[in-house]
């Protein structure tokens, strides 16, 4: 389960379908404990897709990874001739997010929905009350969550309106994959219409997935 592609025999049996399952339990298993935790106090499905992103961040799945020790059971159970390889790849922490999800994939398939739940909370709890309590910036978020699903987001903005002294400026937030608009901001500096762009669209998306 921990076997990297470049070094896994045959190479389908790598971490790589387990994580690409893992990947969309984690989002299920983390939105469905923001709904029931949060129930009540006044959060908008944006702010839970912000605590959300920040959870399943690359980022935070890698530390988590490391403090599980997976970054060390990859490399054990690399073949002797690929472990100088093993550590090399894992030590640039790259995969070491794939492997939690893909841990995710194999536990639920093994003990079941609610055992596996259960644990990745109980793993994610500091995660999880930290994104609560300190919540990055609405761009940071809709990078995060945009890049786990391989896509970026561009800030386009026109000439800004009104008088010199009090303009105002309107931007729009676009996938990078597709020229899609899923926000537009407007504010009294660039950056402030960037941050609302930015907001919009991340409550667009989380209507797009759960």
């Amino acid at each position: 389960m921990t076997a990297h592609s470049s070094w896994a025999q045959p190479r389908s049996s790598s971490y790589e379908r387990l994580a690409f399952v893992g990947d969309s339990l984690l989002s299920q298993i983390v939105t469905l404990h923001l709904d029931r935790s949060m129930q009540g106090s006044g959060v908008t499905p944006g702010d839970m897709t912000r605590v959300r992103a920040q959870v399943v961040a690359d980022s935070t799945l890698r530390s988590v990874a490391e403090s599980i020790g997976l970054d060390r059971l990859a490399v054990a159970n690399a073949p002797a001739q690929e472990r100088e390889n093993a550590e090399r790849i894992v030590a640039t922490g790259k995969p070491l997010a794939s492997m939690f999800e893909a841990l995710i994939a194999a536990c639920w398939q093994h003990f079941g929905a609610e055992q596996t739940s259960v644990a990745v909370i109980d793993s994610l709890s500091a995660q999880i009350a930290a994104a609560q309590q300190e919540p990055l910036d609405e761009k940071s978020m809709l990078q995060e969550l945009l890049a786990r699903a391989g896509d970026g987001v561009q800030y386009v903005g026109a000439a800004p309106e009104g008088p010199p002294h009090q303009p105002t400026f309107e931007v729009k937030a676009v996938l990078e994959s597709d020229g899609r608009v899923i926000g537009r901001g407007r504010g009294s500096s660039k950056k402030s219409a960037e941050r609302k762009a930015a907001a919009q669209a991340l409550e667009t998306i989380s209507e797009w997935k759960p």
